[in-house]
């Protein structure tokens, strides 16, 4: 029991310490700054005013805007029998960076581990011409599973 005490009267003591030097330790000197300048008078000159012309202002020009490049087109590459990963290297290749891949069983599987998985079929099909910007999906199957 009296170590008990002894550790709480020690807490105390400390903490009272620490709150007694809090404002020395925290507070910042405040700066002097030098009293301000006296304001001077000087007599400044005046611009002339500019001469008006009678000849109304040149409308300002912009340069035309540049047309917005058309949309790439690439041939969407087959992807069909190859293992998953392989054919979205292959898309990513050709310039399809929107890719997707779905369970072709339908038991809505994800495909976590990419090469994991072959290529049943896809949607576009190979050969077509698309924008790069169309998605790309795999309907997949796990390695050892027969395409449905």
């Amino acid at each position: 029991m009296r170590t008990h005490c002894t550790a709480v009267v020690l807490a105390a003591a400390g903490l009272l310490a620490l709150t007694g030097c809090s404002d020395a330790l925290t507070s910042e000197p405040k700066p002097v700054s030098p009293p301000p300048a006296a304001p001077t008078t000087t007599a400044a000159a005046t611009p002339a005013p500019a001469p008006v012309s009678s000849k109304p202002a040149a409308p300002a020009t912009t340069p035309p805007a540049a047309p917005a490049p058309a949309p790439a087109e690439a041939a969407v590459p087959d992807g069909v029998g190859q293992v998953l990963q392989t054919a979205q290297d292959n898309a990513q290749a050709a310039g399809f960076f929107l890719l997707g891949s779905t369970d072709a069983l339908g038991r809505s599987r994800m495909q976590v581990l990419d090469r994991n998985w072959k290529v049943c079929s896809q949607a576009p099909a190979a050969g077509t011409k698309a924008d790069v910007g169309t998605r790309i999906v795999f309907g997949t199957v796990k390695l050892e599973e027969t395409c449905p």
